[in-house]
């Protein structure tokens, strides 16, 4: 899926890892290298799984010191953090309600840590767990397939934004 780009101009290359959780980030883009072009942005979507089973302090220490290798692996790639996305159940919680709170926080502080290092937030404002969004599946945590285009439709928009102001800062050839 290339989320509407157009496929001379942008390759959109998706690895997604249901149930991944932030310790394998690493490893998992060190086999990709191999095999990957180097690319212009690198969306990350993770952290999640790890919110309820993690100390906010340990994820986020992880996060800081795994993102500055990131920068290293891909140096003149663009670093974007796709916000970990608000749930109605948290698998490992009893309170749903905190861990959203924990969220919060995380994902600012991710933002903060990844724009230091020159990149960009996706926010995915517009995804929200109420039980009368139908953006979630019945069991709370993953994204119903209206959820997954709104999802998409964020990442696109962001890539069409980010396409516009690349040819604008780019000289003609």
């Amino acid at each position: 899926m290339q989320l509407g780009m157009d496929p001379s101009k942008v390759t959109v290359w998706w690895k997604g890892i249901q149930g991944m959780t932030w310790s394998q980030l690493l490893p998992q883009l060190h086999q990709l290298k191999v095999t990957w072009p180097n690319p212009d942005i690198l969306v990350i979507h993770l952290g999640g799984n790890d919110l309820s089973t993690e100390s906010p302090t340990n994820l986020l220490a992880s996060v800081k010191k795994d993102m500055t290798s990131i920068r290293s692996i891909f140096p003149h790639c663009l670093l974007v953090w796709s916000n970990i996305l608000p749930r109605r159940v948290w698998r490992h919680s009893p309170d749903s309600h905190e861990v959203d709170l924990v969220r919060t926080t995380v994902n600012r502080r991710i933002h903060n840590i990844v724009s230091e290092l020159g990149g960009t937030s996706v926010n995915h404002d517009n995804i929200r767990c109420g039980t009368n969004t139908g953006l979630y599946r019945a069991n709370g945590i993953h994204l119903s397939p209206k959820g997954i285009d709104v999802f998409n439709l964020n990442l696109q928009d962001f890539l069409e934004k980010w396409e516009l102001e690349n040819s604008k800062n780019s000289p003609d050839v």
